[in-house]
């Protein structure tokens, strides 16, 4: 349906809207679980019940909140306002961290679902079978007729929203089913390399641009202050540097003018070229010796505070409130620097693309009250309802500005139980991306300097459509079954072989053996079906 279909959604609402807002004249076409979809939309007014009423929702464990609340998320002052609100009470169902996405799946075994969940692809917390078969199989509910009367705000941010949003929020078979949450505004790059700039200006260095420049500043790292892990990274920030050599999402997929691709088969000699290169870093010393077991995806802090590294991966957030506080050179500084190129002026084709939308909710069928479940979620779409989840309780977490703008008080920015900004968030607004939610990102630049905000910028920039493969184009049933089965054993294969061959325990002299193994397990089969999911989405 795309832009089109969201459209039609709205011009039902406003259609309805001149009908009578407010009433909810039966029946129009049954919904999925025997639910009736009036034919009018339902305003919405607080609190949205009359009398108290309970819905279960599963969420993931937020280990910093739950760690501040006791492990109970109506103990968050923002939860126990969202109720006193909507008159709606909330019986949190929270797994074990790190349980989510096996506890989920046990879930549809139970034959207990509760009303709402969360549902996230990059969580792995998903139906095995895709949304559609979901609905099928008698666990989702479908939306389509129920959004435009109980979430028309909802529908109008997605209206907002980009394309790609609008496109991954009907399933194949043309249902709504997710409930996203959707950013107000398009976030720049939030994640990249940064380099110890005071080392930069004491080593007399530039800004390093190419593979030449990394390997002499990295190499001048190591001599000058005997740095044990010059660069310090995980696994997946060591393939990103293959981006400036043509080589993309190295463990992964990408696509050029619509046609999707892998490294390993589609430019085999430039992935051996860059291997070639890690390889010898790595022999050198350049690279954390360790990298291949770090777990830390934003940058090792010890290495960082001990002075054993120049270069690591982080998030804009991290090195002035992480970084900087740890370290025993007060004169340390960072600055952000781009993935390295070929040729100085040459451009990126790849990098961090910030979804529009992060996870999002879907409902059971089961639901007994699917009506109120979605105006409790529509709430937080409403312009008094974004601003709520997003800056808390005015008076209270935040206050208008001269400009009119909200701006967090001390309970969030110095609180005086010893908050972090980061864990008074979590308590006092909606958890940053949780769904179900119209997500203002910007609020979190009130605790960023305008110089490490600045960072974005230079990791942003990269042609964002070249390579990019969209997250939301997905599988259907067939497809999702023969690619579980392809790909699991493939890309452990071709994870565990690369990082041997930066290591060394796997001579490169064997690379052509690997592709052809690669060949062999049937990758371009997966490319196959990638393919299809591309093309569906696009159309």
């Amino acid at each position: 349906m795309k832009k089109r279909g969201i459209a039609l959604l709205l011009s039902l609402i406003m259609t309805s809207s001149m009908i009578g807002c407010g009433s909810e004249a039966e029946t129009k076409t049954p919904a999925t679980g025997g639910v009736t979809a009036p034919t009018e939309v339902s305003e919405l007014t607080l609190p949205l019940c009359d009398e108290k009423e309970t819905i279960t929702v599963w969420m993931p464990n937020d280990v910093t909140a739950m760690a501040k609340n006791g492990g109970d998320y109506n103990n968050n002052p923002y939860y126990q306002e969202l109720e006193a609100r909507t008159n709606v009470h909330v019986d949190w169902q929270v797994p074990a961290a790190q349980t989510e996405s096996e506890q989920f799946n046990l879930l549809f075994t139970s034959g207990n679902l509760p009303d709402v969940m969360y549902y996230s692809q990059s969580g792995n917390i998903v139906y095995k079978d895709g949304l559609d078969a979901a609905v099928d199989d008698g666990y989702f509910l479908d939306l389509t007729d129920l959004l435009p009367v109980y979430a028309p705000h909802y529908l109008a941010a997605l209206e907002n929203a980009s394309e790609n949003v609008q496109k991954a929020a009907v399933t194949d078979e043309g249902r709504y089913v997710q409930i996203y949450s959707i950013l107000q505004t398009s976030q720049p790059s939030f994640f990249g390399y940064v380099v110890r700039q005071d080392w930069l200006d004491e080593c007399g260095l530039e800004t390093p641009e190419t593979y030449e420049d990394w390997e002499n500043m990295l190499r001048t790292f190591k001599e000058k202050y005997n740095a044990s892990a010059p660069l310090s990274t995980v696994p997946t920030w060591l393939w990103n540097l293959g981006y400036g050599m043509g080589v993309y999402n190295i463990t992964d997929f990408y696509q050029e003018d619509g046609k999707v691709k892998q490294a390993l088969l589609d430019e085999p000699e430039k992935v051996r070229e860059f291997l070639t290169l890690m390889n010898k870093w790595y022999e050198e010393g350049l690279i954390d010796p360790d990298f291949a077991s770090e777990t830390n995806f934003w940058g090792n802090s010890v290495l960082v505070s001990n002075n054993n590294t120049g270069v690591t991966c982080t998030m804009y957030t991290i090195p002035s409130a992480a970084f900087l506080p740890s370290m025993q050179d007060e004169n340390a500084s960072f600055s952000a620097i781009k993935n390295p190129v070929v040729n100085k002026g040459d451009t990126l084709k790849a990098g961090y693309v910030v979804p529009d939308t992060n996870a999002s909710f879907v409902i059971s069928a089961d639901c007994k009250n699917p009506e109120l479940v979605l105006k409790w979620i529509d709430y937080l779409y409403t312009e008094e309802g974004a601003l709520f989840a997003n800056y808390g309780k005015e008076g209270e977490t935040f206050n208008m500005n001269a400009e009119g703008k909200p701006e967090f008080t001390d309970v969030i920015s110095n609180n005086q139980d010893g908050l972090s900004y980061d864990e008074a968030m979590r308590l006092y607004t909606n958890v940053p991306a949780w769904p179900g939610v119209y997500y203002d990102w910007e609020r979190e630049l009130q605790f960023v300097s305008e110089d490490d905000f600045q960072m974005c910028y230079v990791w942003d920039d990269f042609d964002h459509e070249a390579t990019y493969y969209p997250s939301y184009a997905s599988l259907n049933l067939e497809e999702t079954a023969e690619y579980s089965d392809i790909f699991s054993d493939l890309s452990t294969y071709i994870e565990e072989n690369l990082l041997s061959f930066v290591t060394g325990s796997k001579s490169l002299d064997e690379f052509d053996d690997f592709i052809a193994t690669v060949k062999s397990m049937n990758l371009e089969r997966v490319v196959e079906l990638k393919q299809s999911a591309l093309d569906r989405f696009n159309n």
